[in-house]
Parts: structure tokens; sequence; C-alpha cells
């Protein structure tokens, strides 16, 4: 299977940051669509049962924690990849205060819990999206 035969919904508030997405995405192969909150994620979701979702957190009506939890509630959305991708959650950088990796962590962590395949932090270097996003198309996860 190649890139053009995986579909990857992006959903996220932000339209810029959602069309840079999607043309890095667009440029290596990859269908995509896109949603701009959580209601009409879900939904999306629902109708093309992506191969992959790029999942914001911080979105109106509905965040990215309570689509992932929705998401893996229900079995025909259940097997679908998540990785989310936001502002929040930053736990690399060597400059980060104590108190703020710790809230950092914490959001990360629940990320995982309700579902999240893999996290990435906004923003992010194309060539690591790409690679992330590789990883859990042909992995199988």
């Amino acid at each position: 299977m190649n890139n053009s035969e995986k579909h990857i919904l992006i959903v996220e508030n932000d339209a810029v940051t959602a069309h840079l997405l999607q043309r890095v995405l667009s440029r290596h192969g990859y269908r995509v669509t896109a949603a701009y909150d959580g209601v009409e994620g879900l939904a999306k979701a629902c109708i093309h049962r992506p191969d992959l979702i790029l999942l914001d957190i911080g979105m109106p009506r509905l965040n990215g924690y309570e689509v992932c939890y929705e998401l893996n509630r229900h079995s025909e959305t259940r097997g679908i990849a998540v990785l989310m991708l936001t502002a929040r959650g930053n736990v690399d950088s060597e400059f980060i205060r104590e108190e703020e990796l710790a809230a950092n962590m914490k959001d990360r962590l629940r990320g995982f819990e309700v579902g999240a395949a893999d996290f990435l932090t906004k923003p992010v270097k194309a060539d690591l999206l790409l690679q992330r996003v590789h990883t859990l198309l042909w992995s199988g996860t």
C-alpha cells in the first residue's frame, strides 16, 4: 500500500495550522481531510474511517481528550490510530519550569489514557511529523 491509499483526518481548530499540516501531508502523497472542531472531527471519523487522526486538544465543542475517548468507545472507530498534536504537553525542553513540566506531563499522560497512540507538541518540524505519521500508519498501530 502506498501513501496515496492512506487517509489522514486532521482535527484542528486553527485553520492556518490545519492548512499547513494538510499541505505537508498531501505533498507526501497522503489523502487528507480536515475538521475544525471536535464534533465535526468525530462525525468525519465515522463517515470517512481514516487510517490516522491528527488531533488537537484545545478545541471548541469537544476537546481532543473527549474526541479520543469517544473514538475508542465505538467499535467502528476504535482501531483508528490517534496522534495528538498540540501546543500543550511540552516535556522535551530543558528550559521548562518544573511545575509546567509536571502539568504538561499530566496532559500527555491523559492523552495516552484516552487512547492516543502518540503525542507531538506544536510547533513540530515537518520531518518529525512525517516520521511519526509513517510509523503509525505502517506499523499497524
